[in-house]
């Protein structure tokens, strides 16, 4: 069985190397050897989530592309480069490097790695990716470009995941037990700890005014309480059976949702 994000850690000081310079192929020969295999590790398995297997990439090399995405994005909020933002947060918020990486970058249900594999997927097949909401408000990704058989490809892969979760009761019990132990043990109400998790899987920003006023706090202590509730729940939810699945993370967007009060919701324009 594979290990998790955290066995496969590649060290505080490889990745402060790598925040300091451009590339893991510029690191030091130490920290590129045991940054490589995590990231290359992240991508193939995110990859392997929409059906597509390592052969399909042509021998790409997936640090290489991961790389580039953090020279090339700029932050959702700030103008300049997405490596550098993050540095900036780790410092000046005074996050551990391991929460920071196994958490922000290569979260199960909220890592940066989601974002970073559907540009790859783009890249290598030539199909556009659109977010769109569905019926109960909930993003889900269309492939512009997408062949029948590619399609058809895609819904396999997500079939063969639900089939995993036949019964989703279990599940979702663990969720609710992560939940509020996360919450008990940060010292935060169980609907704020779901709000957190709900906000950053559909990639609502902390600084909108529902998510503050919901949170009772100001920015700063947003994006603290954040990475605190993302670790704990990691840790939580460690050995969760199918804890990376895409459909794990929908019973947990499901359960998070529904955790928040009605009138947060319709404040951020969630369905009700």
């Amino acid at each position: 069985m594979e290990g998790s994000i955290d066995d496969r850690y590649a060290g505080d000081d490889a990745w402060r190397e790598w925040f300091e310079v451009c590339a893991v192929e510029r690191c030091g020969r130490t920290s590129a050897e045991r940054l490589r295999p995590q990231i290359s590790s992240a991508m193939y398995s995110r990859l392997a989530r929409y059906g597509i297997g390592r052969e399909e990439t042509h021998g790409e090399d997936p640090v290489a592309f991961f790389d580039a995405y953090f020279k090339l994005k700029g932050s959702r909020e700030k103008d300049k480069p997405l490596k550098r933002y993050f540095a900036y947060r780790v410092k000046t918020e005074g996050l551990r490097l391991r929460d920071f990486v196994c958490g922000t970058l290569f979260g199960a249900f909220s890592g940066r790695i989601h974002d970073i594999v559907v540009d790859w997927v783009a890249a290598l097949k030539g199909w556009k990716p659109h977010t769109l909401r569905d019926g109960d408000g909930r993003r889900r990704i269309v492939w512009e470009g997408a062949g029948e058989e590619d399609v058809a490809s895609l819904e396999r892969a997500g079939a063969a995941e639900e089939a995993d979760f036949l019964d989703v009761a279990p599940v979702r019990e663990e969720i609710e037990k992560a939940l509020a132990s996360t919450a008990a043990k940060i010292k935060v109400e169980k609907w704020k700890v779901a709000l957190l998790l709900y906000a950053t899987a559909q990639d609502v920003s902390l600084t909108e005014a529902a998510v503050l006023e919901g949170l009772g706090t100001g920015k700063s202590r947003a994006y603290a309480l954040r990475e605190k509730t993302v670790s704990r729940m990691r840790q939580e939810l460690g050995s969760a059976e199918g804890v990376g699945s895409p459909l794990f993370g929908r019973i947990l967007l499901e359960v998070c949702e529904e955790a928040i009060p009605g009138e947060v919701r319709a404040k951020m324009g969630v369905a009700q």
